[in-house]
């Protein structure tokens, strides 16, 4: 693909939204999802010379390929640090589709507030039906779960496949029901209630589904295993949210008899309770450039550029190199902190101020106003008790305490990792956290 040769044509290759490795993208995501985008992340390698080591979504490979049909995997990793496109190129592995038959899920941004376990296991059960109804036999036990379903829950909901026919059309109901829970608070308090009564009965559904799918898939020559990707459960954000899908339901995640990954707010740990689950957690860190440096409140001061050269390839993938100065990718690699979605948005940034200045080229001079007015933006909303929680992860690399997690969700602290996971505040605050300290000691 063609790489940008103007400002305004690196504004829209830049675009930090994941790349979709399927082999028909949505149309019109074509520029911003081009698989060829990709730069493949640092190898990681061992303290003994060229020892290579396995990366997270390796692993989740390996586990897959050698589990059974009950593995349940999470992707955890920073807010932008690349889980959708890592997922979205694991689905398209060579040895995955050739053992699997694959299916991504994805819930749209309006959903991402209201989700909860049943919602989730029922969009589950829409998305296997959807994928693979030709495949399904009415006669088979999935159609008798339906009618229970109908009883249950469909029908005291007011919701029907067939307007005034008591037939049911389960993929219409998943339609009706999608959009009454997108729009009615109402509609999704009736349906937490009812599937916290009714869950075993959207297990048993799943669990029929699934069985007559593969079924089914036997009696073809393609893979006959199911797999699913379930993406953007790490974009639920409340405490009381995570803490019903994760901890209060967490089993429902875990009961579907099938392989599944989900991907995983950063600010869920896991307790002590569910040590068992932690195994089978992979973390998607940030790109290291920063090292530990609580003396100071200047990035520069801490940077590291040994791996300088990924994200100068990032850009050289999309930009024509004399658009870009090597110093802005410096600057922006630095003040994103290595998290891949905030290093494209303060190139873009940087690109809108440089044309708005009727810039050829992307300078160091516009580039900083542009992390000016970043920085402007997410001093917003910070309240005294915020300052606190990020001046001690600055000064100590740790967090206060297990809800200071939730800052990780906010993309207010970043976890990183250097032979073991530390914290520190995001780099584009650390002046924020100067001024505020030097306005603390002012005061009488």
């Amino acid at each position: 693909m063609p790489r940008a040769t103007t400002l305004e044509q690196a504004r829209k290759v830049l675009d930090p939204r994941p790349l979709d490795f399927r082999e028909t993208n949505p149309q019109g995501a074509k520029v911003a999802s081009n698989p060829e985008f990709y730069t493949p992340p640092p190898a990681r390698r061992g303290r003994e010379g060229n020892f290579k080591l396995p990366g997270p979504i390796e692993k989740l490979r390996q586990r897959l390929l050698s589990g059974t049909r009950d593995t349940k995997l999470f992707l955890s990793g920073h807010v932008g640090s690349g889980k959708s496109t890592e997922l979205s190129r694991l689905a398209v592995d060579p040895q995955i589709r050739e053992r699997f038959s694959v299916l991504m899920l994805r819930f749209e941004e309006q959903e991402w507030a209201t989700l909860d376990a049943s919602q989730v296991l029922f969009r589950l059960a829409g998305a296997l039906f959807e994928s693979h109804k030709a495949q399904l036999s009415e006669e088979k036990r999935w159609k008798k779960v339906v009618a229970e379903l109908n009883d249950r829950i469909f029908l005291p909901m007011g919701i029907q496949g067939k307007e005034g026919s008591s037939s049911l059309e389960f993929d219409l109901v998943v339609v009706k029901l999608k959009q009454e829970l997108k729009l009615s608070e109402k509609a999704r308090r009736q349906f937490r209630a009812f599937g916290e009564t009714q869950q075993s009965l959207l297990q048993d559904f799943l669990a029929a589904l699934v069985d007559d799918i593969e079924n089914a898939l036997s009696l073809d020559e393609g893979p006959s295993e199911l797999l699913v990707m379930v993406d953007d459960l790490d974009k639920v954000r409340g405490v009381e949210a995570q803490k019903e899908i994760f901890d209060t339901n967490l089993n429902a995640l875990l009961a579907p008899p099938l392989r599944v990954v989900y991907t995983l707010p950063t600010g869920v740990p896991f307790g002590e309770s569910r040590a068992d689950i932690r195994q089978n957690v992979e973390h998607l860190f940030p790109i290291r450039v920063l090292g530990g440096a609580p003396g100071t409140f200047k990035p520069e001061d801490a940077f590291l550029d040994e791996r300088m050269g990924f994200f100068h390839e990032l850009v050289r993938q999309r930009v024509d190199p004399d658009l870009i100065e090597p110093d802005v990718v410096r600057l922006a690699a630095m003040y994103s902190g290595g998290v891949l979605r905030d290093f494209f948005r303060m190139l873009r940034e940087g690109v809108q101020m440089a044309t708005y200045n009727d810039q050829p080229v992307l300078d160091t001079i516009a580039m900083t106003y542009a992390l000016n007015d970043a920085r402007l933006k997410e001093s917003v909303g910070l309240y005294g008790p915020d300052y606190e929680a990020l001046a001690h992860a600055h000064r100590t690399n740790e967090l206060r305490s297990a809800e200071d997690r939730r800052y990780l969700d906010l993309s207010r602290i970043i976890e990183s990792f250097n032979g073991s996971a530390w914290f520190d505040a995001h780099p584009l605050l650390w002046k924020l956290l100067e001024e505020h300290q030097k306005t603390d000691v002012q005061r009488p």
